[in-house]
C-alpha cells in the first residue's frame, strides 16, 4: 500500500506473443501493434522494453514480480483472452491466472472469457470455467476476425451476447467486461463502439458493465453511458498509461468522465506487462486537472479522495470487497515481506536482476 491507497490494477496479462503461439499470418502484424503500444506508453528510460523483451511467452513469476514486487500495485484483476483466432492459447491463458492467483490468494481477481461462436459449448465452458477456476467476471471482445471477415459478438446479440450474459447471471457472476474503444487486428471499428453496452445496461440493472479501454476512444459516447447507467464502469487500461506521455489528453478524458459524475465508477489499469505499472502509478498520484481545463470546462479537481477511490476502492467496491478486509489480508504476506527486505528493478526477470 502506498501513501494510504490501496492499489488495484484492474486488467494484467501474461501475453504469450512468441512465434510458437501464432495460428494467423497476421498475428506478427498484431504483435507489432501490441509492442507499439508499449512504445508509445511507455518512458525512454528504464522502463521501456525492446521488441525482443517485449515479444515472447510471459510467466507468471515474470507477471507477479512486475506486478506486486516491482510496483505498488497491492491487487490484480487477471484477464484471460478469448483471441483464439489470433493465438492457440487466446493471448492470455487462464491457467496462467490461476496459477497467479494460487501464489497469491489475497492478491488476485480472476476473469474467465469464451468464444461465443461456440455456441452451447461456450455456455458449458464458462460453466467449467465458474466451477474450476471460481472466476468471478467474464472478459469479451465485440468482434472475431475469421477467414477475412468480421464476425460480430455484440452484447445485444441474442445467440453472442444475452445468452452469455444470462448464464453468467445463473452461474452468479454479475460482472461483464468487454472490450471496447481500440479496434483489434482487421477487425472492423464499428463494433468496438458502444452501442450495445447502452441495450444491455439497460435490460440487466442488476448486471455491471466495464468498458474496457475506455475513453482511448469514443469519450463523449462513455460519458453519455456513466451519467445515465449506474450499473456501467469505465475501465482505463491503456486509456490511463496515456498520462506518461500524453498527460493533457488524460486529463481531457478523466475530466469528462468526473464531470458525468462517474468517480465512483471510474477503475485504474495499466494492463501490465503491456507496460510496466509504475510510472503511470507515480504519474497518477501526483497528477492534477490542469488549470485550463478546470477554468475553460469547469471540470472537477482531482483531489486524494479520487484518487482513492480510483486507484482501488472502486473496483473493490464493485466485486463487493470489504476495503479494511482486503488491507489486512496482504499487509503481512510473502509479497509485502519481500518488498521490506529489498528494492527490485524494473523488468528484472527480464534482464537478470
Amino acid at each position: 500500500m502506498r501513501d494510504g491507497y490501496i492499489i488495484v490494477d484492474a486488467v494484467v496479462h501474461a501475453y504469450n506473443l512468441s512465434k510458437e503461439n501464432s495460428v494467423s499470418p497476421i498475428t506478427d502484424r498484431f504483435n507489432e501493434a501490441v509492442y507499439g503500444f508499449h512504445n508509445m506508453l511507455s518512458p525512454n528510460n528504464e522502463y521501456k522494453l525492446s521488441k525482443n523483451e517485449f515479444l515472447r511467452d510471459w510467466g507468471v513469476k515474470e507477471l507477479e514480480r512486475t506486478a506486486f514486487l516491482e510496483s505498488d500495485i497491492d491487487i490484480v484483476a487477471y484477464h484471460s483472452l478469448p483471441l483464439f483466432d489470433y493465438y492457440k492459447d487466446g493471448m492470455s491463458d487462464i491457467k496462467k491466472g490461476d496459477e497467479l492467483r494460487n501464489r497469491n490468494p489475497f492478491r488476485v481477481i480472476l476473469y474467465g472469457t469464451i468464444n461465443p461462436f461456440e455456441g452451447i459449448n461456450a455456455l458449458k465452458n464458462l460453466e467449467m470455467q465458474k466451477k474450476e477456476y471460481d472466476i468471478v467476471g467474464v472478459k469479451l471482445y465485440p468482434a472475431h476476425y475469421y477467414k477475412g471477415k468480421t464476425l460480430s459478438m455484440q452484447l445485444d446479440n441474442p445467440n453472442t451476447g444475452l445468452s452469455i450474459i444470462e448464464k453468467a447471471r445463473e452461474l452468479g457472476i454479475n460482472v461483464i467486461a468487454v472490450h471496447k474503444a481500440i479496434p483489434f487486428g482487421l477487425s472492423h471499428q464499428k463494433y468496438y463502439r458502444l452501442d450495445d453496452v447502452e441495450i444491455v445496461a439497460d435490460k440487466y440493472p442488476e448486471m455491471k458493465f466495464e468498458i474496457v479501454h475506455g475513453g482511448y476512444a469514443f469519450v463523449e459516447e462513455t460519458a453519455f453511458l456513466l451519467a445515465r447507467f449506474s450499473n456501467v464502469y469505465v475501465n482505463l487500461e491503456i486509456t490511463a498509461s496515456l498520462i506518461v506521455n500524453h498527460a493533457k489528453r488524460f486529463a481531457e478524458i478523466l475530466g469528462k468522465f468526473l464531470e458525468a459524475g462517474a468517480e465512483d465508477r471510474i477503475l485504474f489499469g495499466t494492463g501490465c506487462v503491456l507496460v510496466h505499472p509504475q510510472p503511470v502509478i507515480e504519474k497518477f498520484i501526483k497528477f492534477k486537472m490542469p488549470d485550463e481545463l478546470v477554468n475553460e470546462y469547469g471540470y472537477p479537481q482531482v483531489t486524494d479522495d479520487i484518487k482513492r477511490k480510483i486507484l482501488g476502492e472502486n473496483y473493490l467496491r464493485m466485486h463487493g470487497m470489504n476495503i479494511d478486509e482486503v488491507k489486512t489480508k496482504i499487509e503481512n504476506d510473502n509479497i509485502m515481506k519481500l518488498k521490506y527486505e529489498r528494492k527490485f528493478r524494473p523488468w528484472g526477470s527480464i534482464r537478470g536482476d
